[in-house]
């Protein structure tokens, strides 16, 4: 069936077993031209009523002052209804089902935009974790690769410090990182009221400080 085609199908009375193409629209009465007449339904009046079938794909009927009225699901109808596949209308002694209907152009054009990353706004798939801590390399010092070189002293060792600021959505983080070459030791705070992350080198790897 066309995309813009309606299709309705008559269940009951003298045109059962018929179905009706509507690509305008549709008058139903006596007078009427073609499936209109319902194969001469004697219960409808002379202008019974009116399918339309609009540019955006919506269809709708009105009843135009008949004498038996116009029903849509078993309720007799006063102004204007919207059809949905499945209705049945009811004029005279004829009954039609909405078979199909043309997808609304509103429809369309929402199933025509692919779906979006729902990420906030500022967010990056490459950010860090709030929680991550500038990366340290097996010498205790950190790491040259994570954006935060530090030259090695040319002295015994000595403290360093280096601060960063990590972005998580819309809200930022600050983090700062306290090394102690001599004491092999590291602290990593952040900005949030936590407590600060102790670590230790053992040599190998930094891993968090035992509890003295």
């Amino acid at each position: 069936m066309n995309g813009g085609t309606a299709r309705l199908e008559v269940v009951a009375g003298r045109a059962i077993g018929m179905s009706v193409l509507l690509d305008d629209e549709l008058l139903i009465g006596r007078h009427a031209d073609g499936a209109g007449r319902l194969a001469d339904d004697d219960e409808i009046s002379r202008s019974h009523a009116r399918i339309s079938l609009d540019r955006s794909g919506f269809c709708a009927i009105e009843d135009l002052g008949s004498t038996n009225g116009t029903f849509v699901n078993g309720l007799r109808i006063t102004g204007p209804q919207t059809l949905s596949v499945g209705d049945t209308i009811e004029v005279g002694g004829t009954t039609l089902v909405v078979r199909e209907l043309p997808i609304p152009a509103s429809e369309r054009s929402l199933r025509a935009v692919p779906p979006q990353p729902t990420s906030p706004p500022g967010s990056s798939s490459a950010s860090p974790p709030a929680n991550q801590a500038t990366p340290l390399s097996s010498s205790g010092r950190p790491d040259r690769g994570s954006g935060a070189s530090a030259a090695r002293p040319a002295g015994p060792p000595t403290q360093a410090q280096a601060d960063a600021t990590v972005k998580a959505g819309a809200a930022s983080l600050s983090l700062r990182l306290h090394i102690d070459f001599a004491a092999r030791t590291a602290t990593v705070a952040v900005d949030d009221g936590s407590d600060p992350l102790q670590l230790e080198f053992d040599g190998k790897a930094w891993r968090p400080a035992s509890a003295s």
